[in-house]
């Protein structure tokens, strides 16, 4: 750590209460404060598993990727796992961590939540319930500095402009919670279908008031909500490319990227906003430091520079010809559709493609999933058609002078904004790190640009026919 570091020092000798220490952004919190700060501990909540004790889970913890340039013992010195449950009352601990908590936490970082776009309203209930047992928990804490919550930037997406503040929610939390313990699945659905009409999804829903519950709890702890976008690759740290999920913005990328995904049904002209993983986490680690000196309930959205998405699909379309895998299904090739009704025509023959290539797998004997994962791609795409025909407007003042207030040193270390993105350059890190996602290395490209050679011919060959097939048609038809 440099002496220099504002941020770095802050965190020296705190002691950590992590709630999403196992996903994207939890790993790269982990990562940047053991590498970065001398920190006491980082309690990690995490929920057991039958198949896998804690130790287990902790060791194969440990040995994730981004985690390569971490020594061990610093590792199993400072990182504790606490059992728990965000579904839980009390977030399933027991007395004796509880009383750990209570005495020795000075941050608390709550990023805990299921993203699920297509969660039932149940489900996205306990992402209510986490925050709400959170700030019980905040408020029994004898030396607790700072409390960060992770939301997103979409809590409000009806709105096609979004402030950095706390919306007003059309119901409050704890009667939002109250209805759903009281009543089943169905009944909780026909109650609200007045007001989650207006939200895209349940988890969006879910977020919104979560915000407000923080709001209304009015609790005397210095506290700041970060508004991250979609997010995607690391830019940097702990690998260039690196993540771990096929989320959002990623999972369409990979589908492309195997060719199981073809079409996008999007407008061309809108904006997307999707901000690297790595800045996500060194945005809340500043917001972190900066939060320790604020006296009221601050919001920050994290949302970073935004790309048309026709100059995005061209971009990454041109990278599948780059970095080709040998995992590819079919031929890769990403295709901009502005009609919804011929966007589901062309997605069915994209599924009936996806059963010849299984049937194609079966009789040579090798594992089928084409159909499975094309299945799997066009449920999220589905999701995500609300989010890639709009475009939103997003305020970043705070964002901004939080940046500003960020000395050289600090800038260096924990980066979350850049002028201009060099966009050839990450999204050529972005399919780099998919391909490791993959669990296929950039060992096996030579191999991968053979069989894409072959694909090609195959794929224009077929295009070539059936045009020519029209051609036919059509001009028999004209000539009778």
């Amino acid at each position: 750590m440099s002496n220099n570091s504002q941020i770095g020092e802050f965190f020296k000798n705190q002691t950590i209460f992590l709630t999403e220490g196992t996903d994207l952004i939890g790993k790269l919190l982990v990562e940047k404060l053991l590498r970065t700060a001398d920190l006491k501990k980082i309690y990690i909540l995490m929920r057991a598993k039958r198949e896998k004790k804690f130790a287990e889970r902790f060791d194969d913890f440990f040995h994730n990727a981004c985690f390569k340039n971490i020594n061990r013992n610093d590792f199993e010195s400072k990182v504790s796992v606490i059992g728990g449950d965000c579904k839980k009352l009390g977030l399933g601990l027991n007395s004796k961590d509880v009383d750990i908590l209570k005495k020795e936490t000075t941050c608390i970082i709550h990023a805990a939540a299921n993203v699920n776009l297509r969660q039932t309203i149940k489900e996205a209930s306990y992402n209510v319930v986490s925050t709400n047992e959170m700030i019980k928990l905040a408020e029994r804490m004898e030396n607790l500095k700072i409390f960060v919550y992770v939301s997103t930037s979409f809590t409000n997406c009806f709105n096609s402009h979004i402030r950095e503040e706390i919306y007003q929610t059309p119901i409050k939390a704890e009667a939002f919670l109250d209805l759903v313990d009281s009543c089943n699945e169905d009944e909780v659905e026909k109650t609200l279908l007045p007001y989650l009409n207006k939200w895209p999804n349940n988890y969006a829903f879910s977020k919104c008031l979560s915000e407000a519950l923080i709001k209304d709890s009015g609790m005397d702890i210095p506290t700041t909500i970060v508004r991250p976008s979609s997010v995607t690759n690391a830019m940097k740290h702990p690998v260039p490319g690196w993540v771990d999920n096929y989320h959002s913005i990623v999972g369409i990328v990979a589908g492309g990227f195997l060719g199981i995904l073809q079409n996008l049904y999007a407008k061309k002209e809108k904006k997307v906003h999707f901000v690297p993983a790595d800045f996500v986490c060194n945005c809340i680690l500043a917001v972190a430091w900066d939060t320790a000196n604020s006296k009221n309930l601050t919001v920050i959205n994290c949302v970073g520079e935004p790309i048309v998405y026709e100059r995005l699909v061209s971009k990454i379309d041109s990278l599948y010809w780059k970095f080709p895998s040998v995992k590819c299904l079919w031929f890769p090739k990403m295709t901009i559709i502005q009609n919804k009704c011929w966007y589901n025509v062309k997605g069915y023959w994209m599924l009936m493609l996806a059963y010849c290539i299984d049937l194609i797998l079966f009789c040579s004997k090798q594992q089928v999933g084409a159909s499975k994962m094309r299945k799997q791609i066009a449920e999220q795409v589905s999701v995500l058609s609300y989010f890639t025909v709009r475009e939103w407007n997003f305020d970043d003042d705070r964002f901004m002078n939080l940046w500003k207030k960020m000395g050289d040193e600090d800038k260096k270390i924990f980066p979350f904004y850049v002028n201009t993105m060099d966009w050839n350059k990450y999204l050529s890190n972005c399919i780099l790190g998919i391909r490791l996602l993959f669990k296929d290395p950039i060992s096996t490209l030579p191999h991968a640009k053979a069989k894409f050679k072959i694909m090609s011919s195959f794929y224009y060959t077929i295009v070539a026919l059936f045009y020519y097939f029209l051609y036919i048609m059509f001009y028999k038809f004209l000539t009778k």
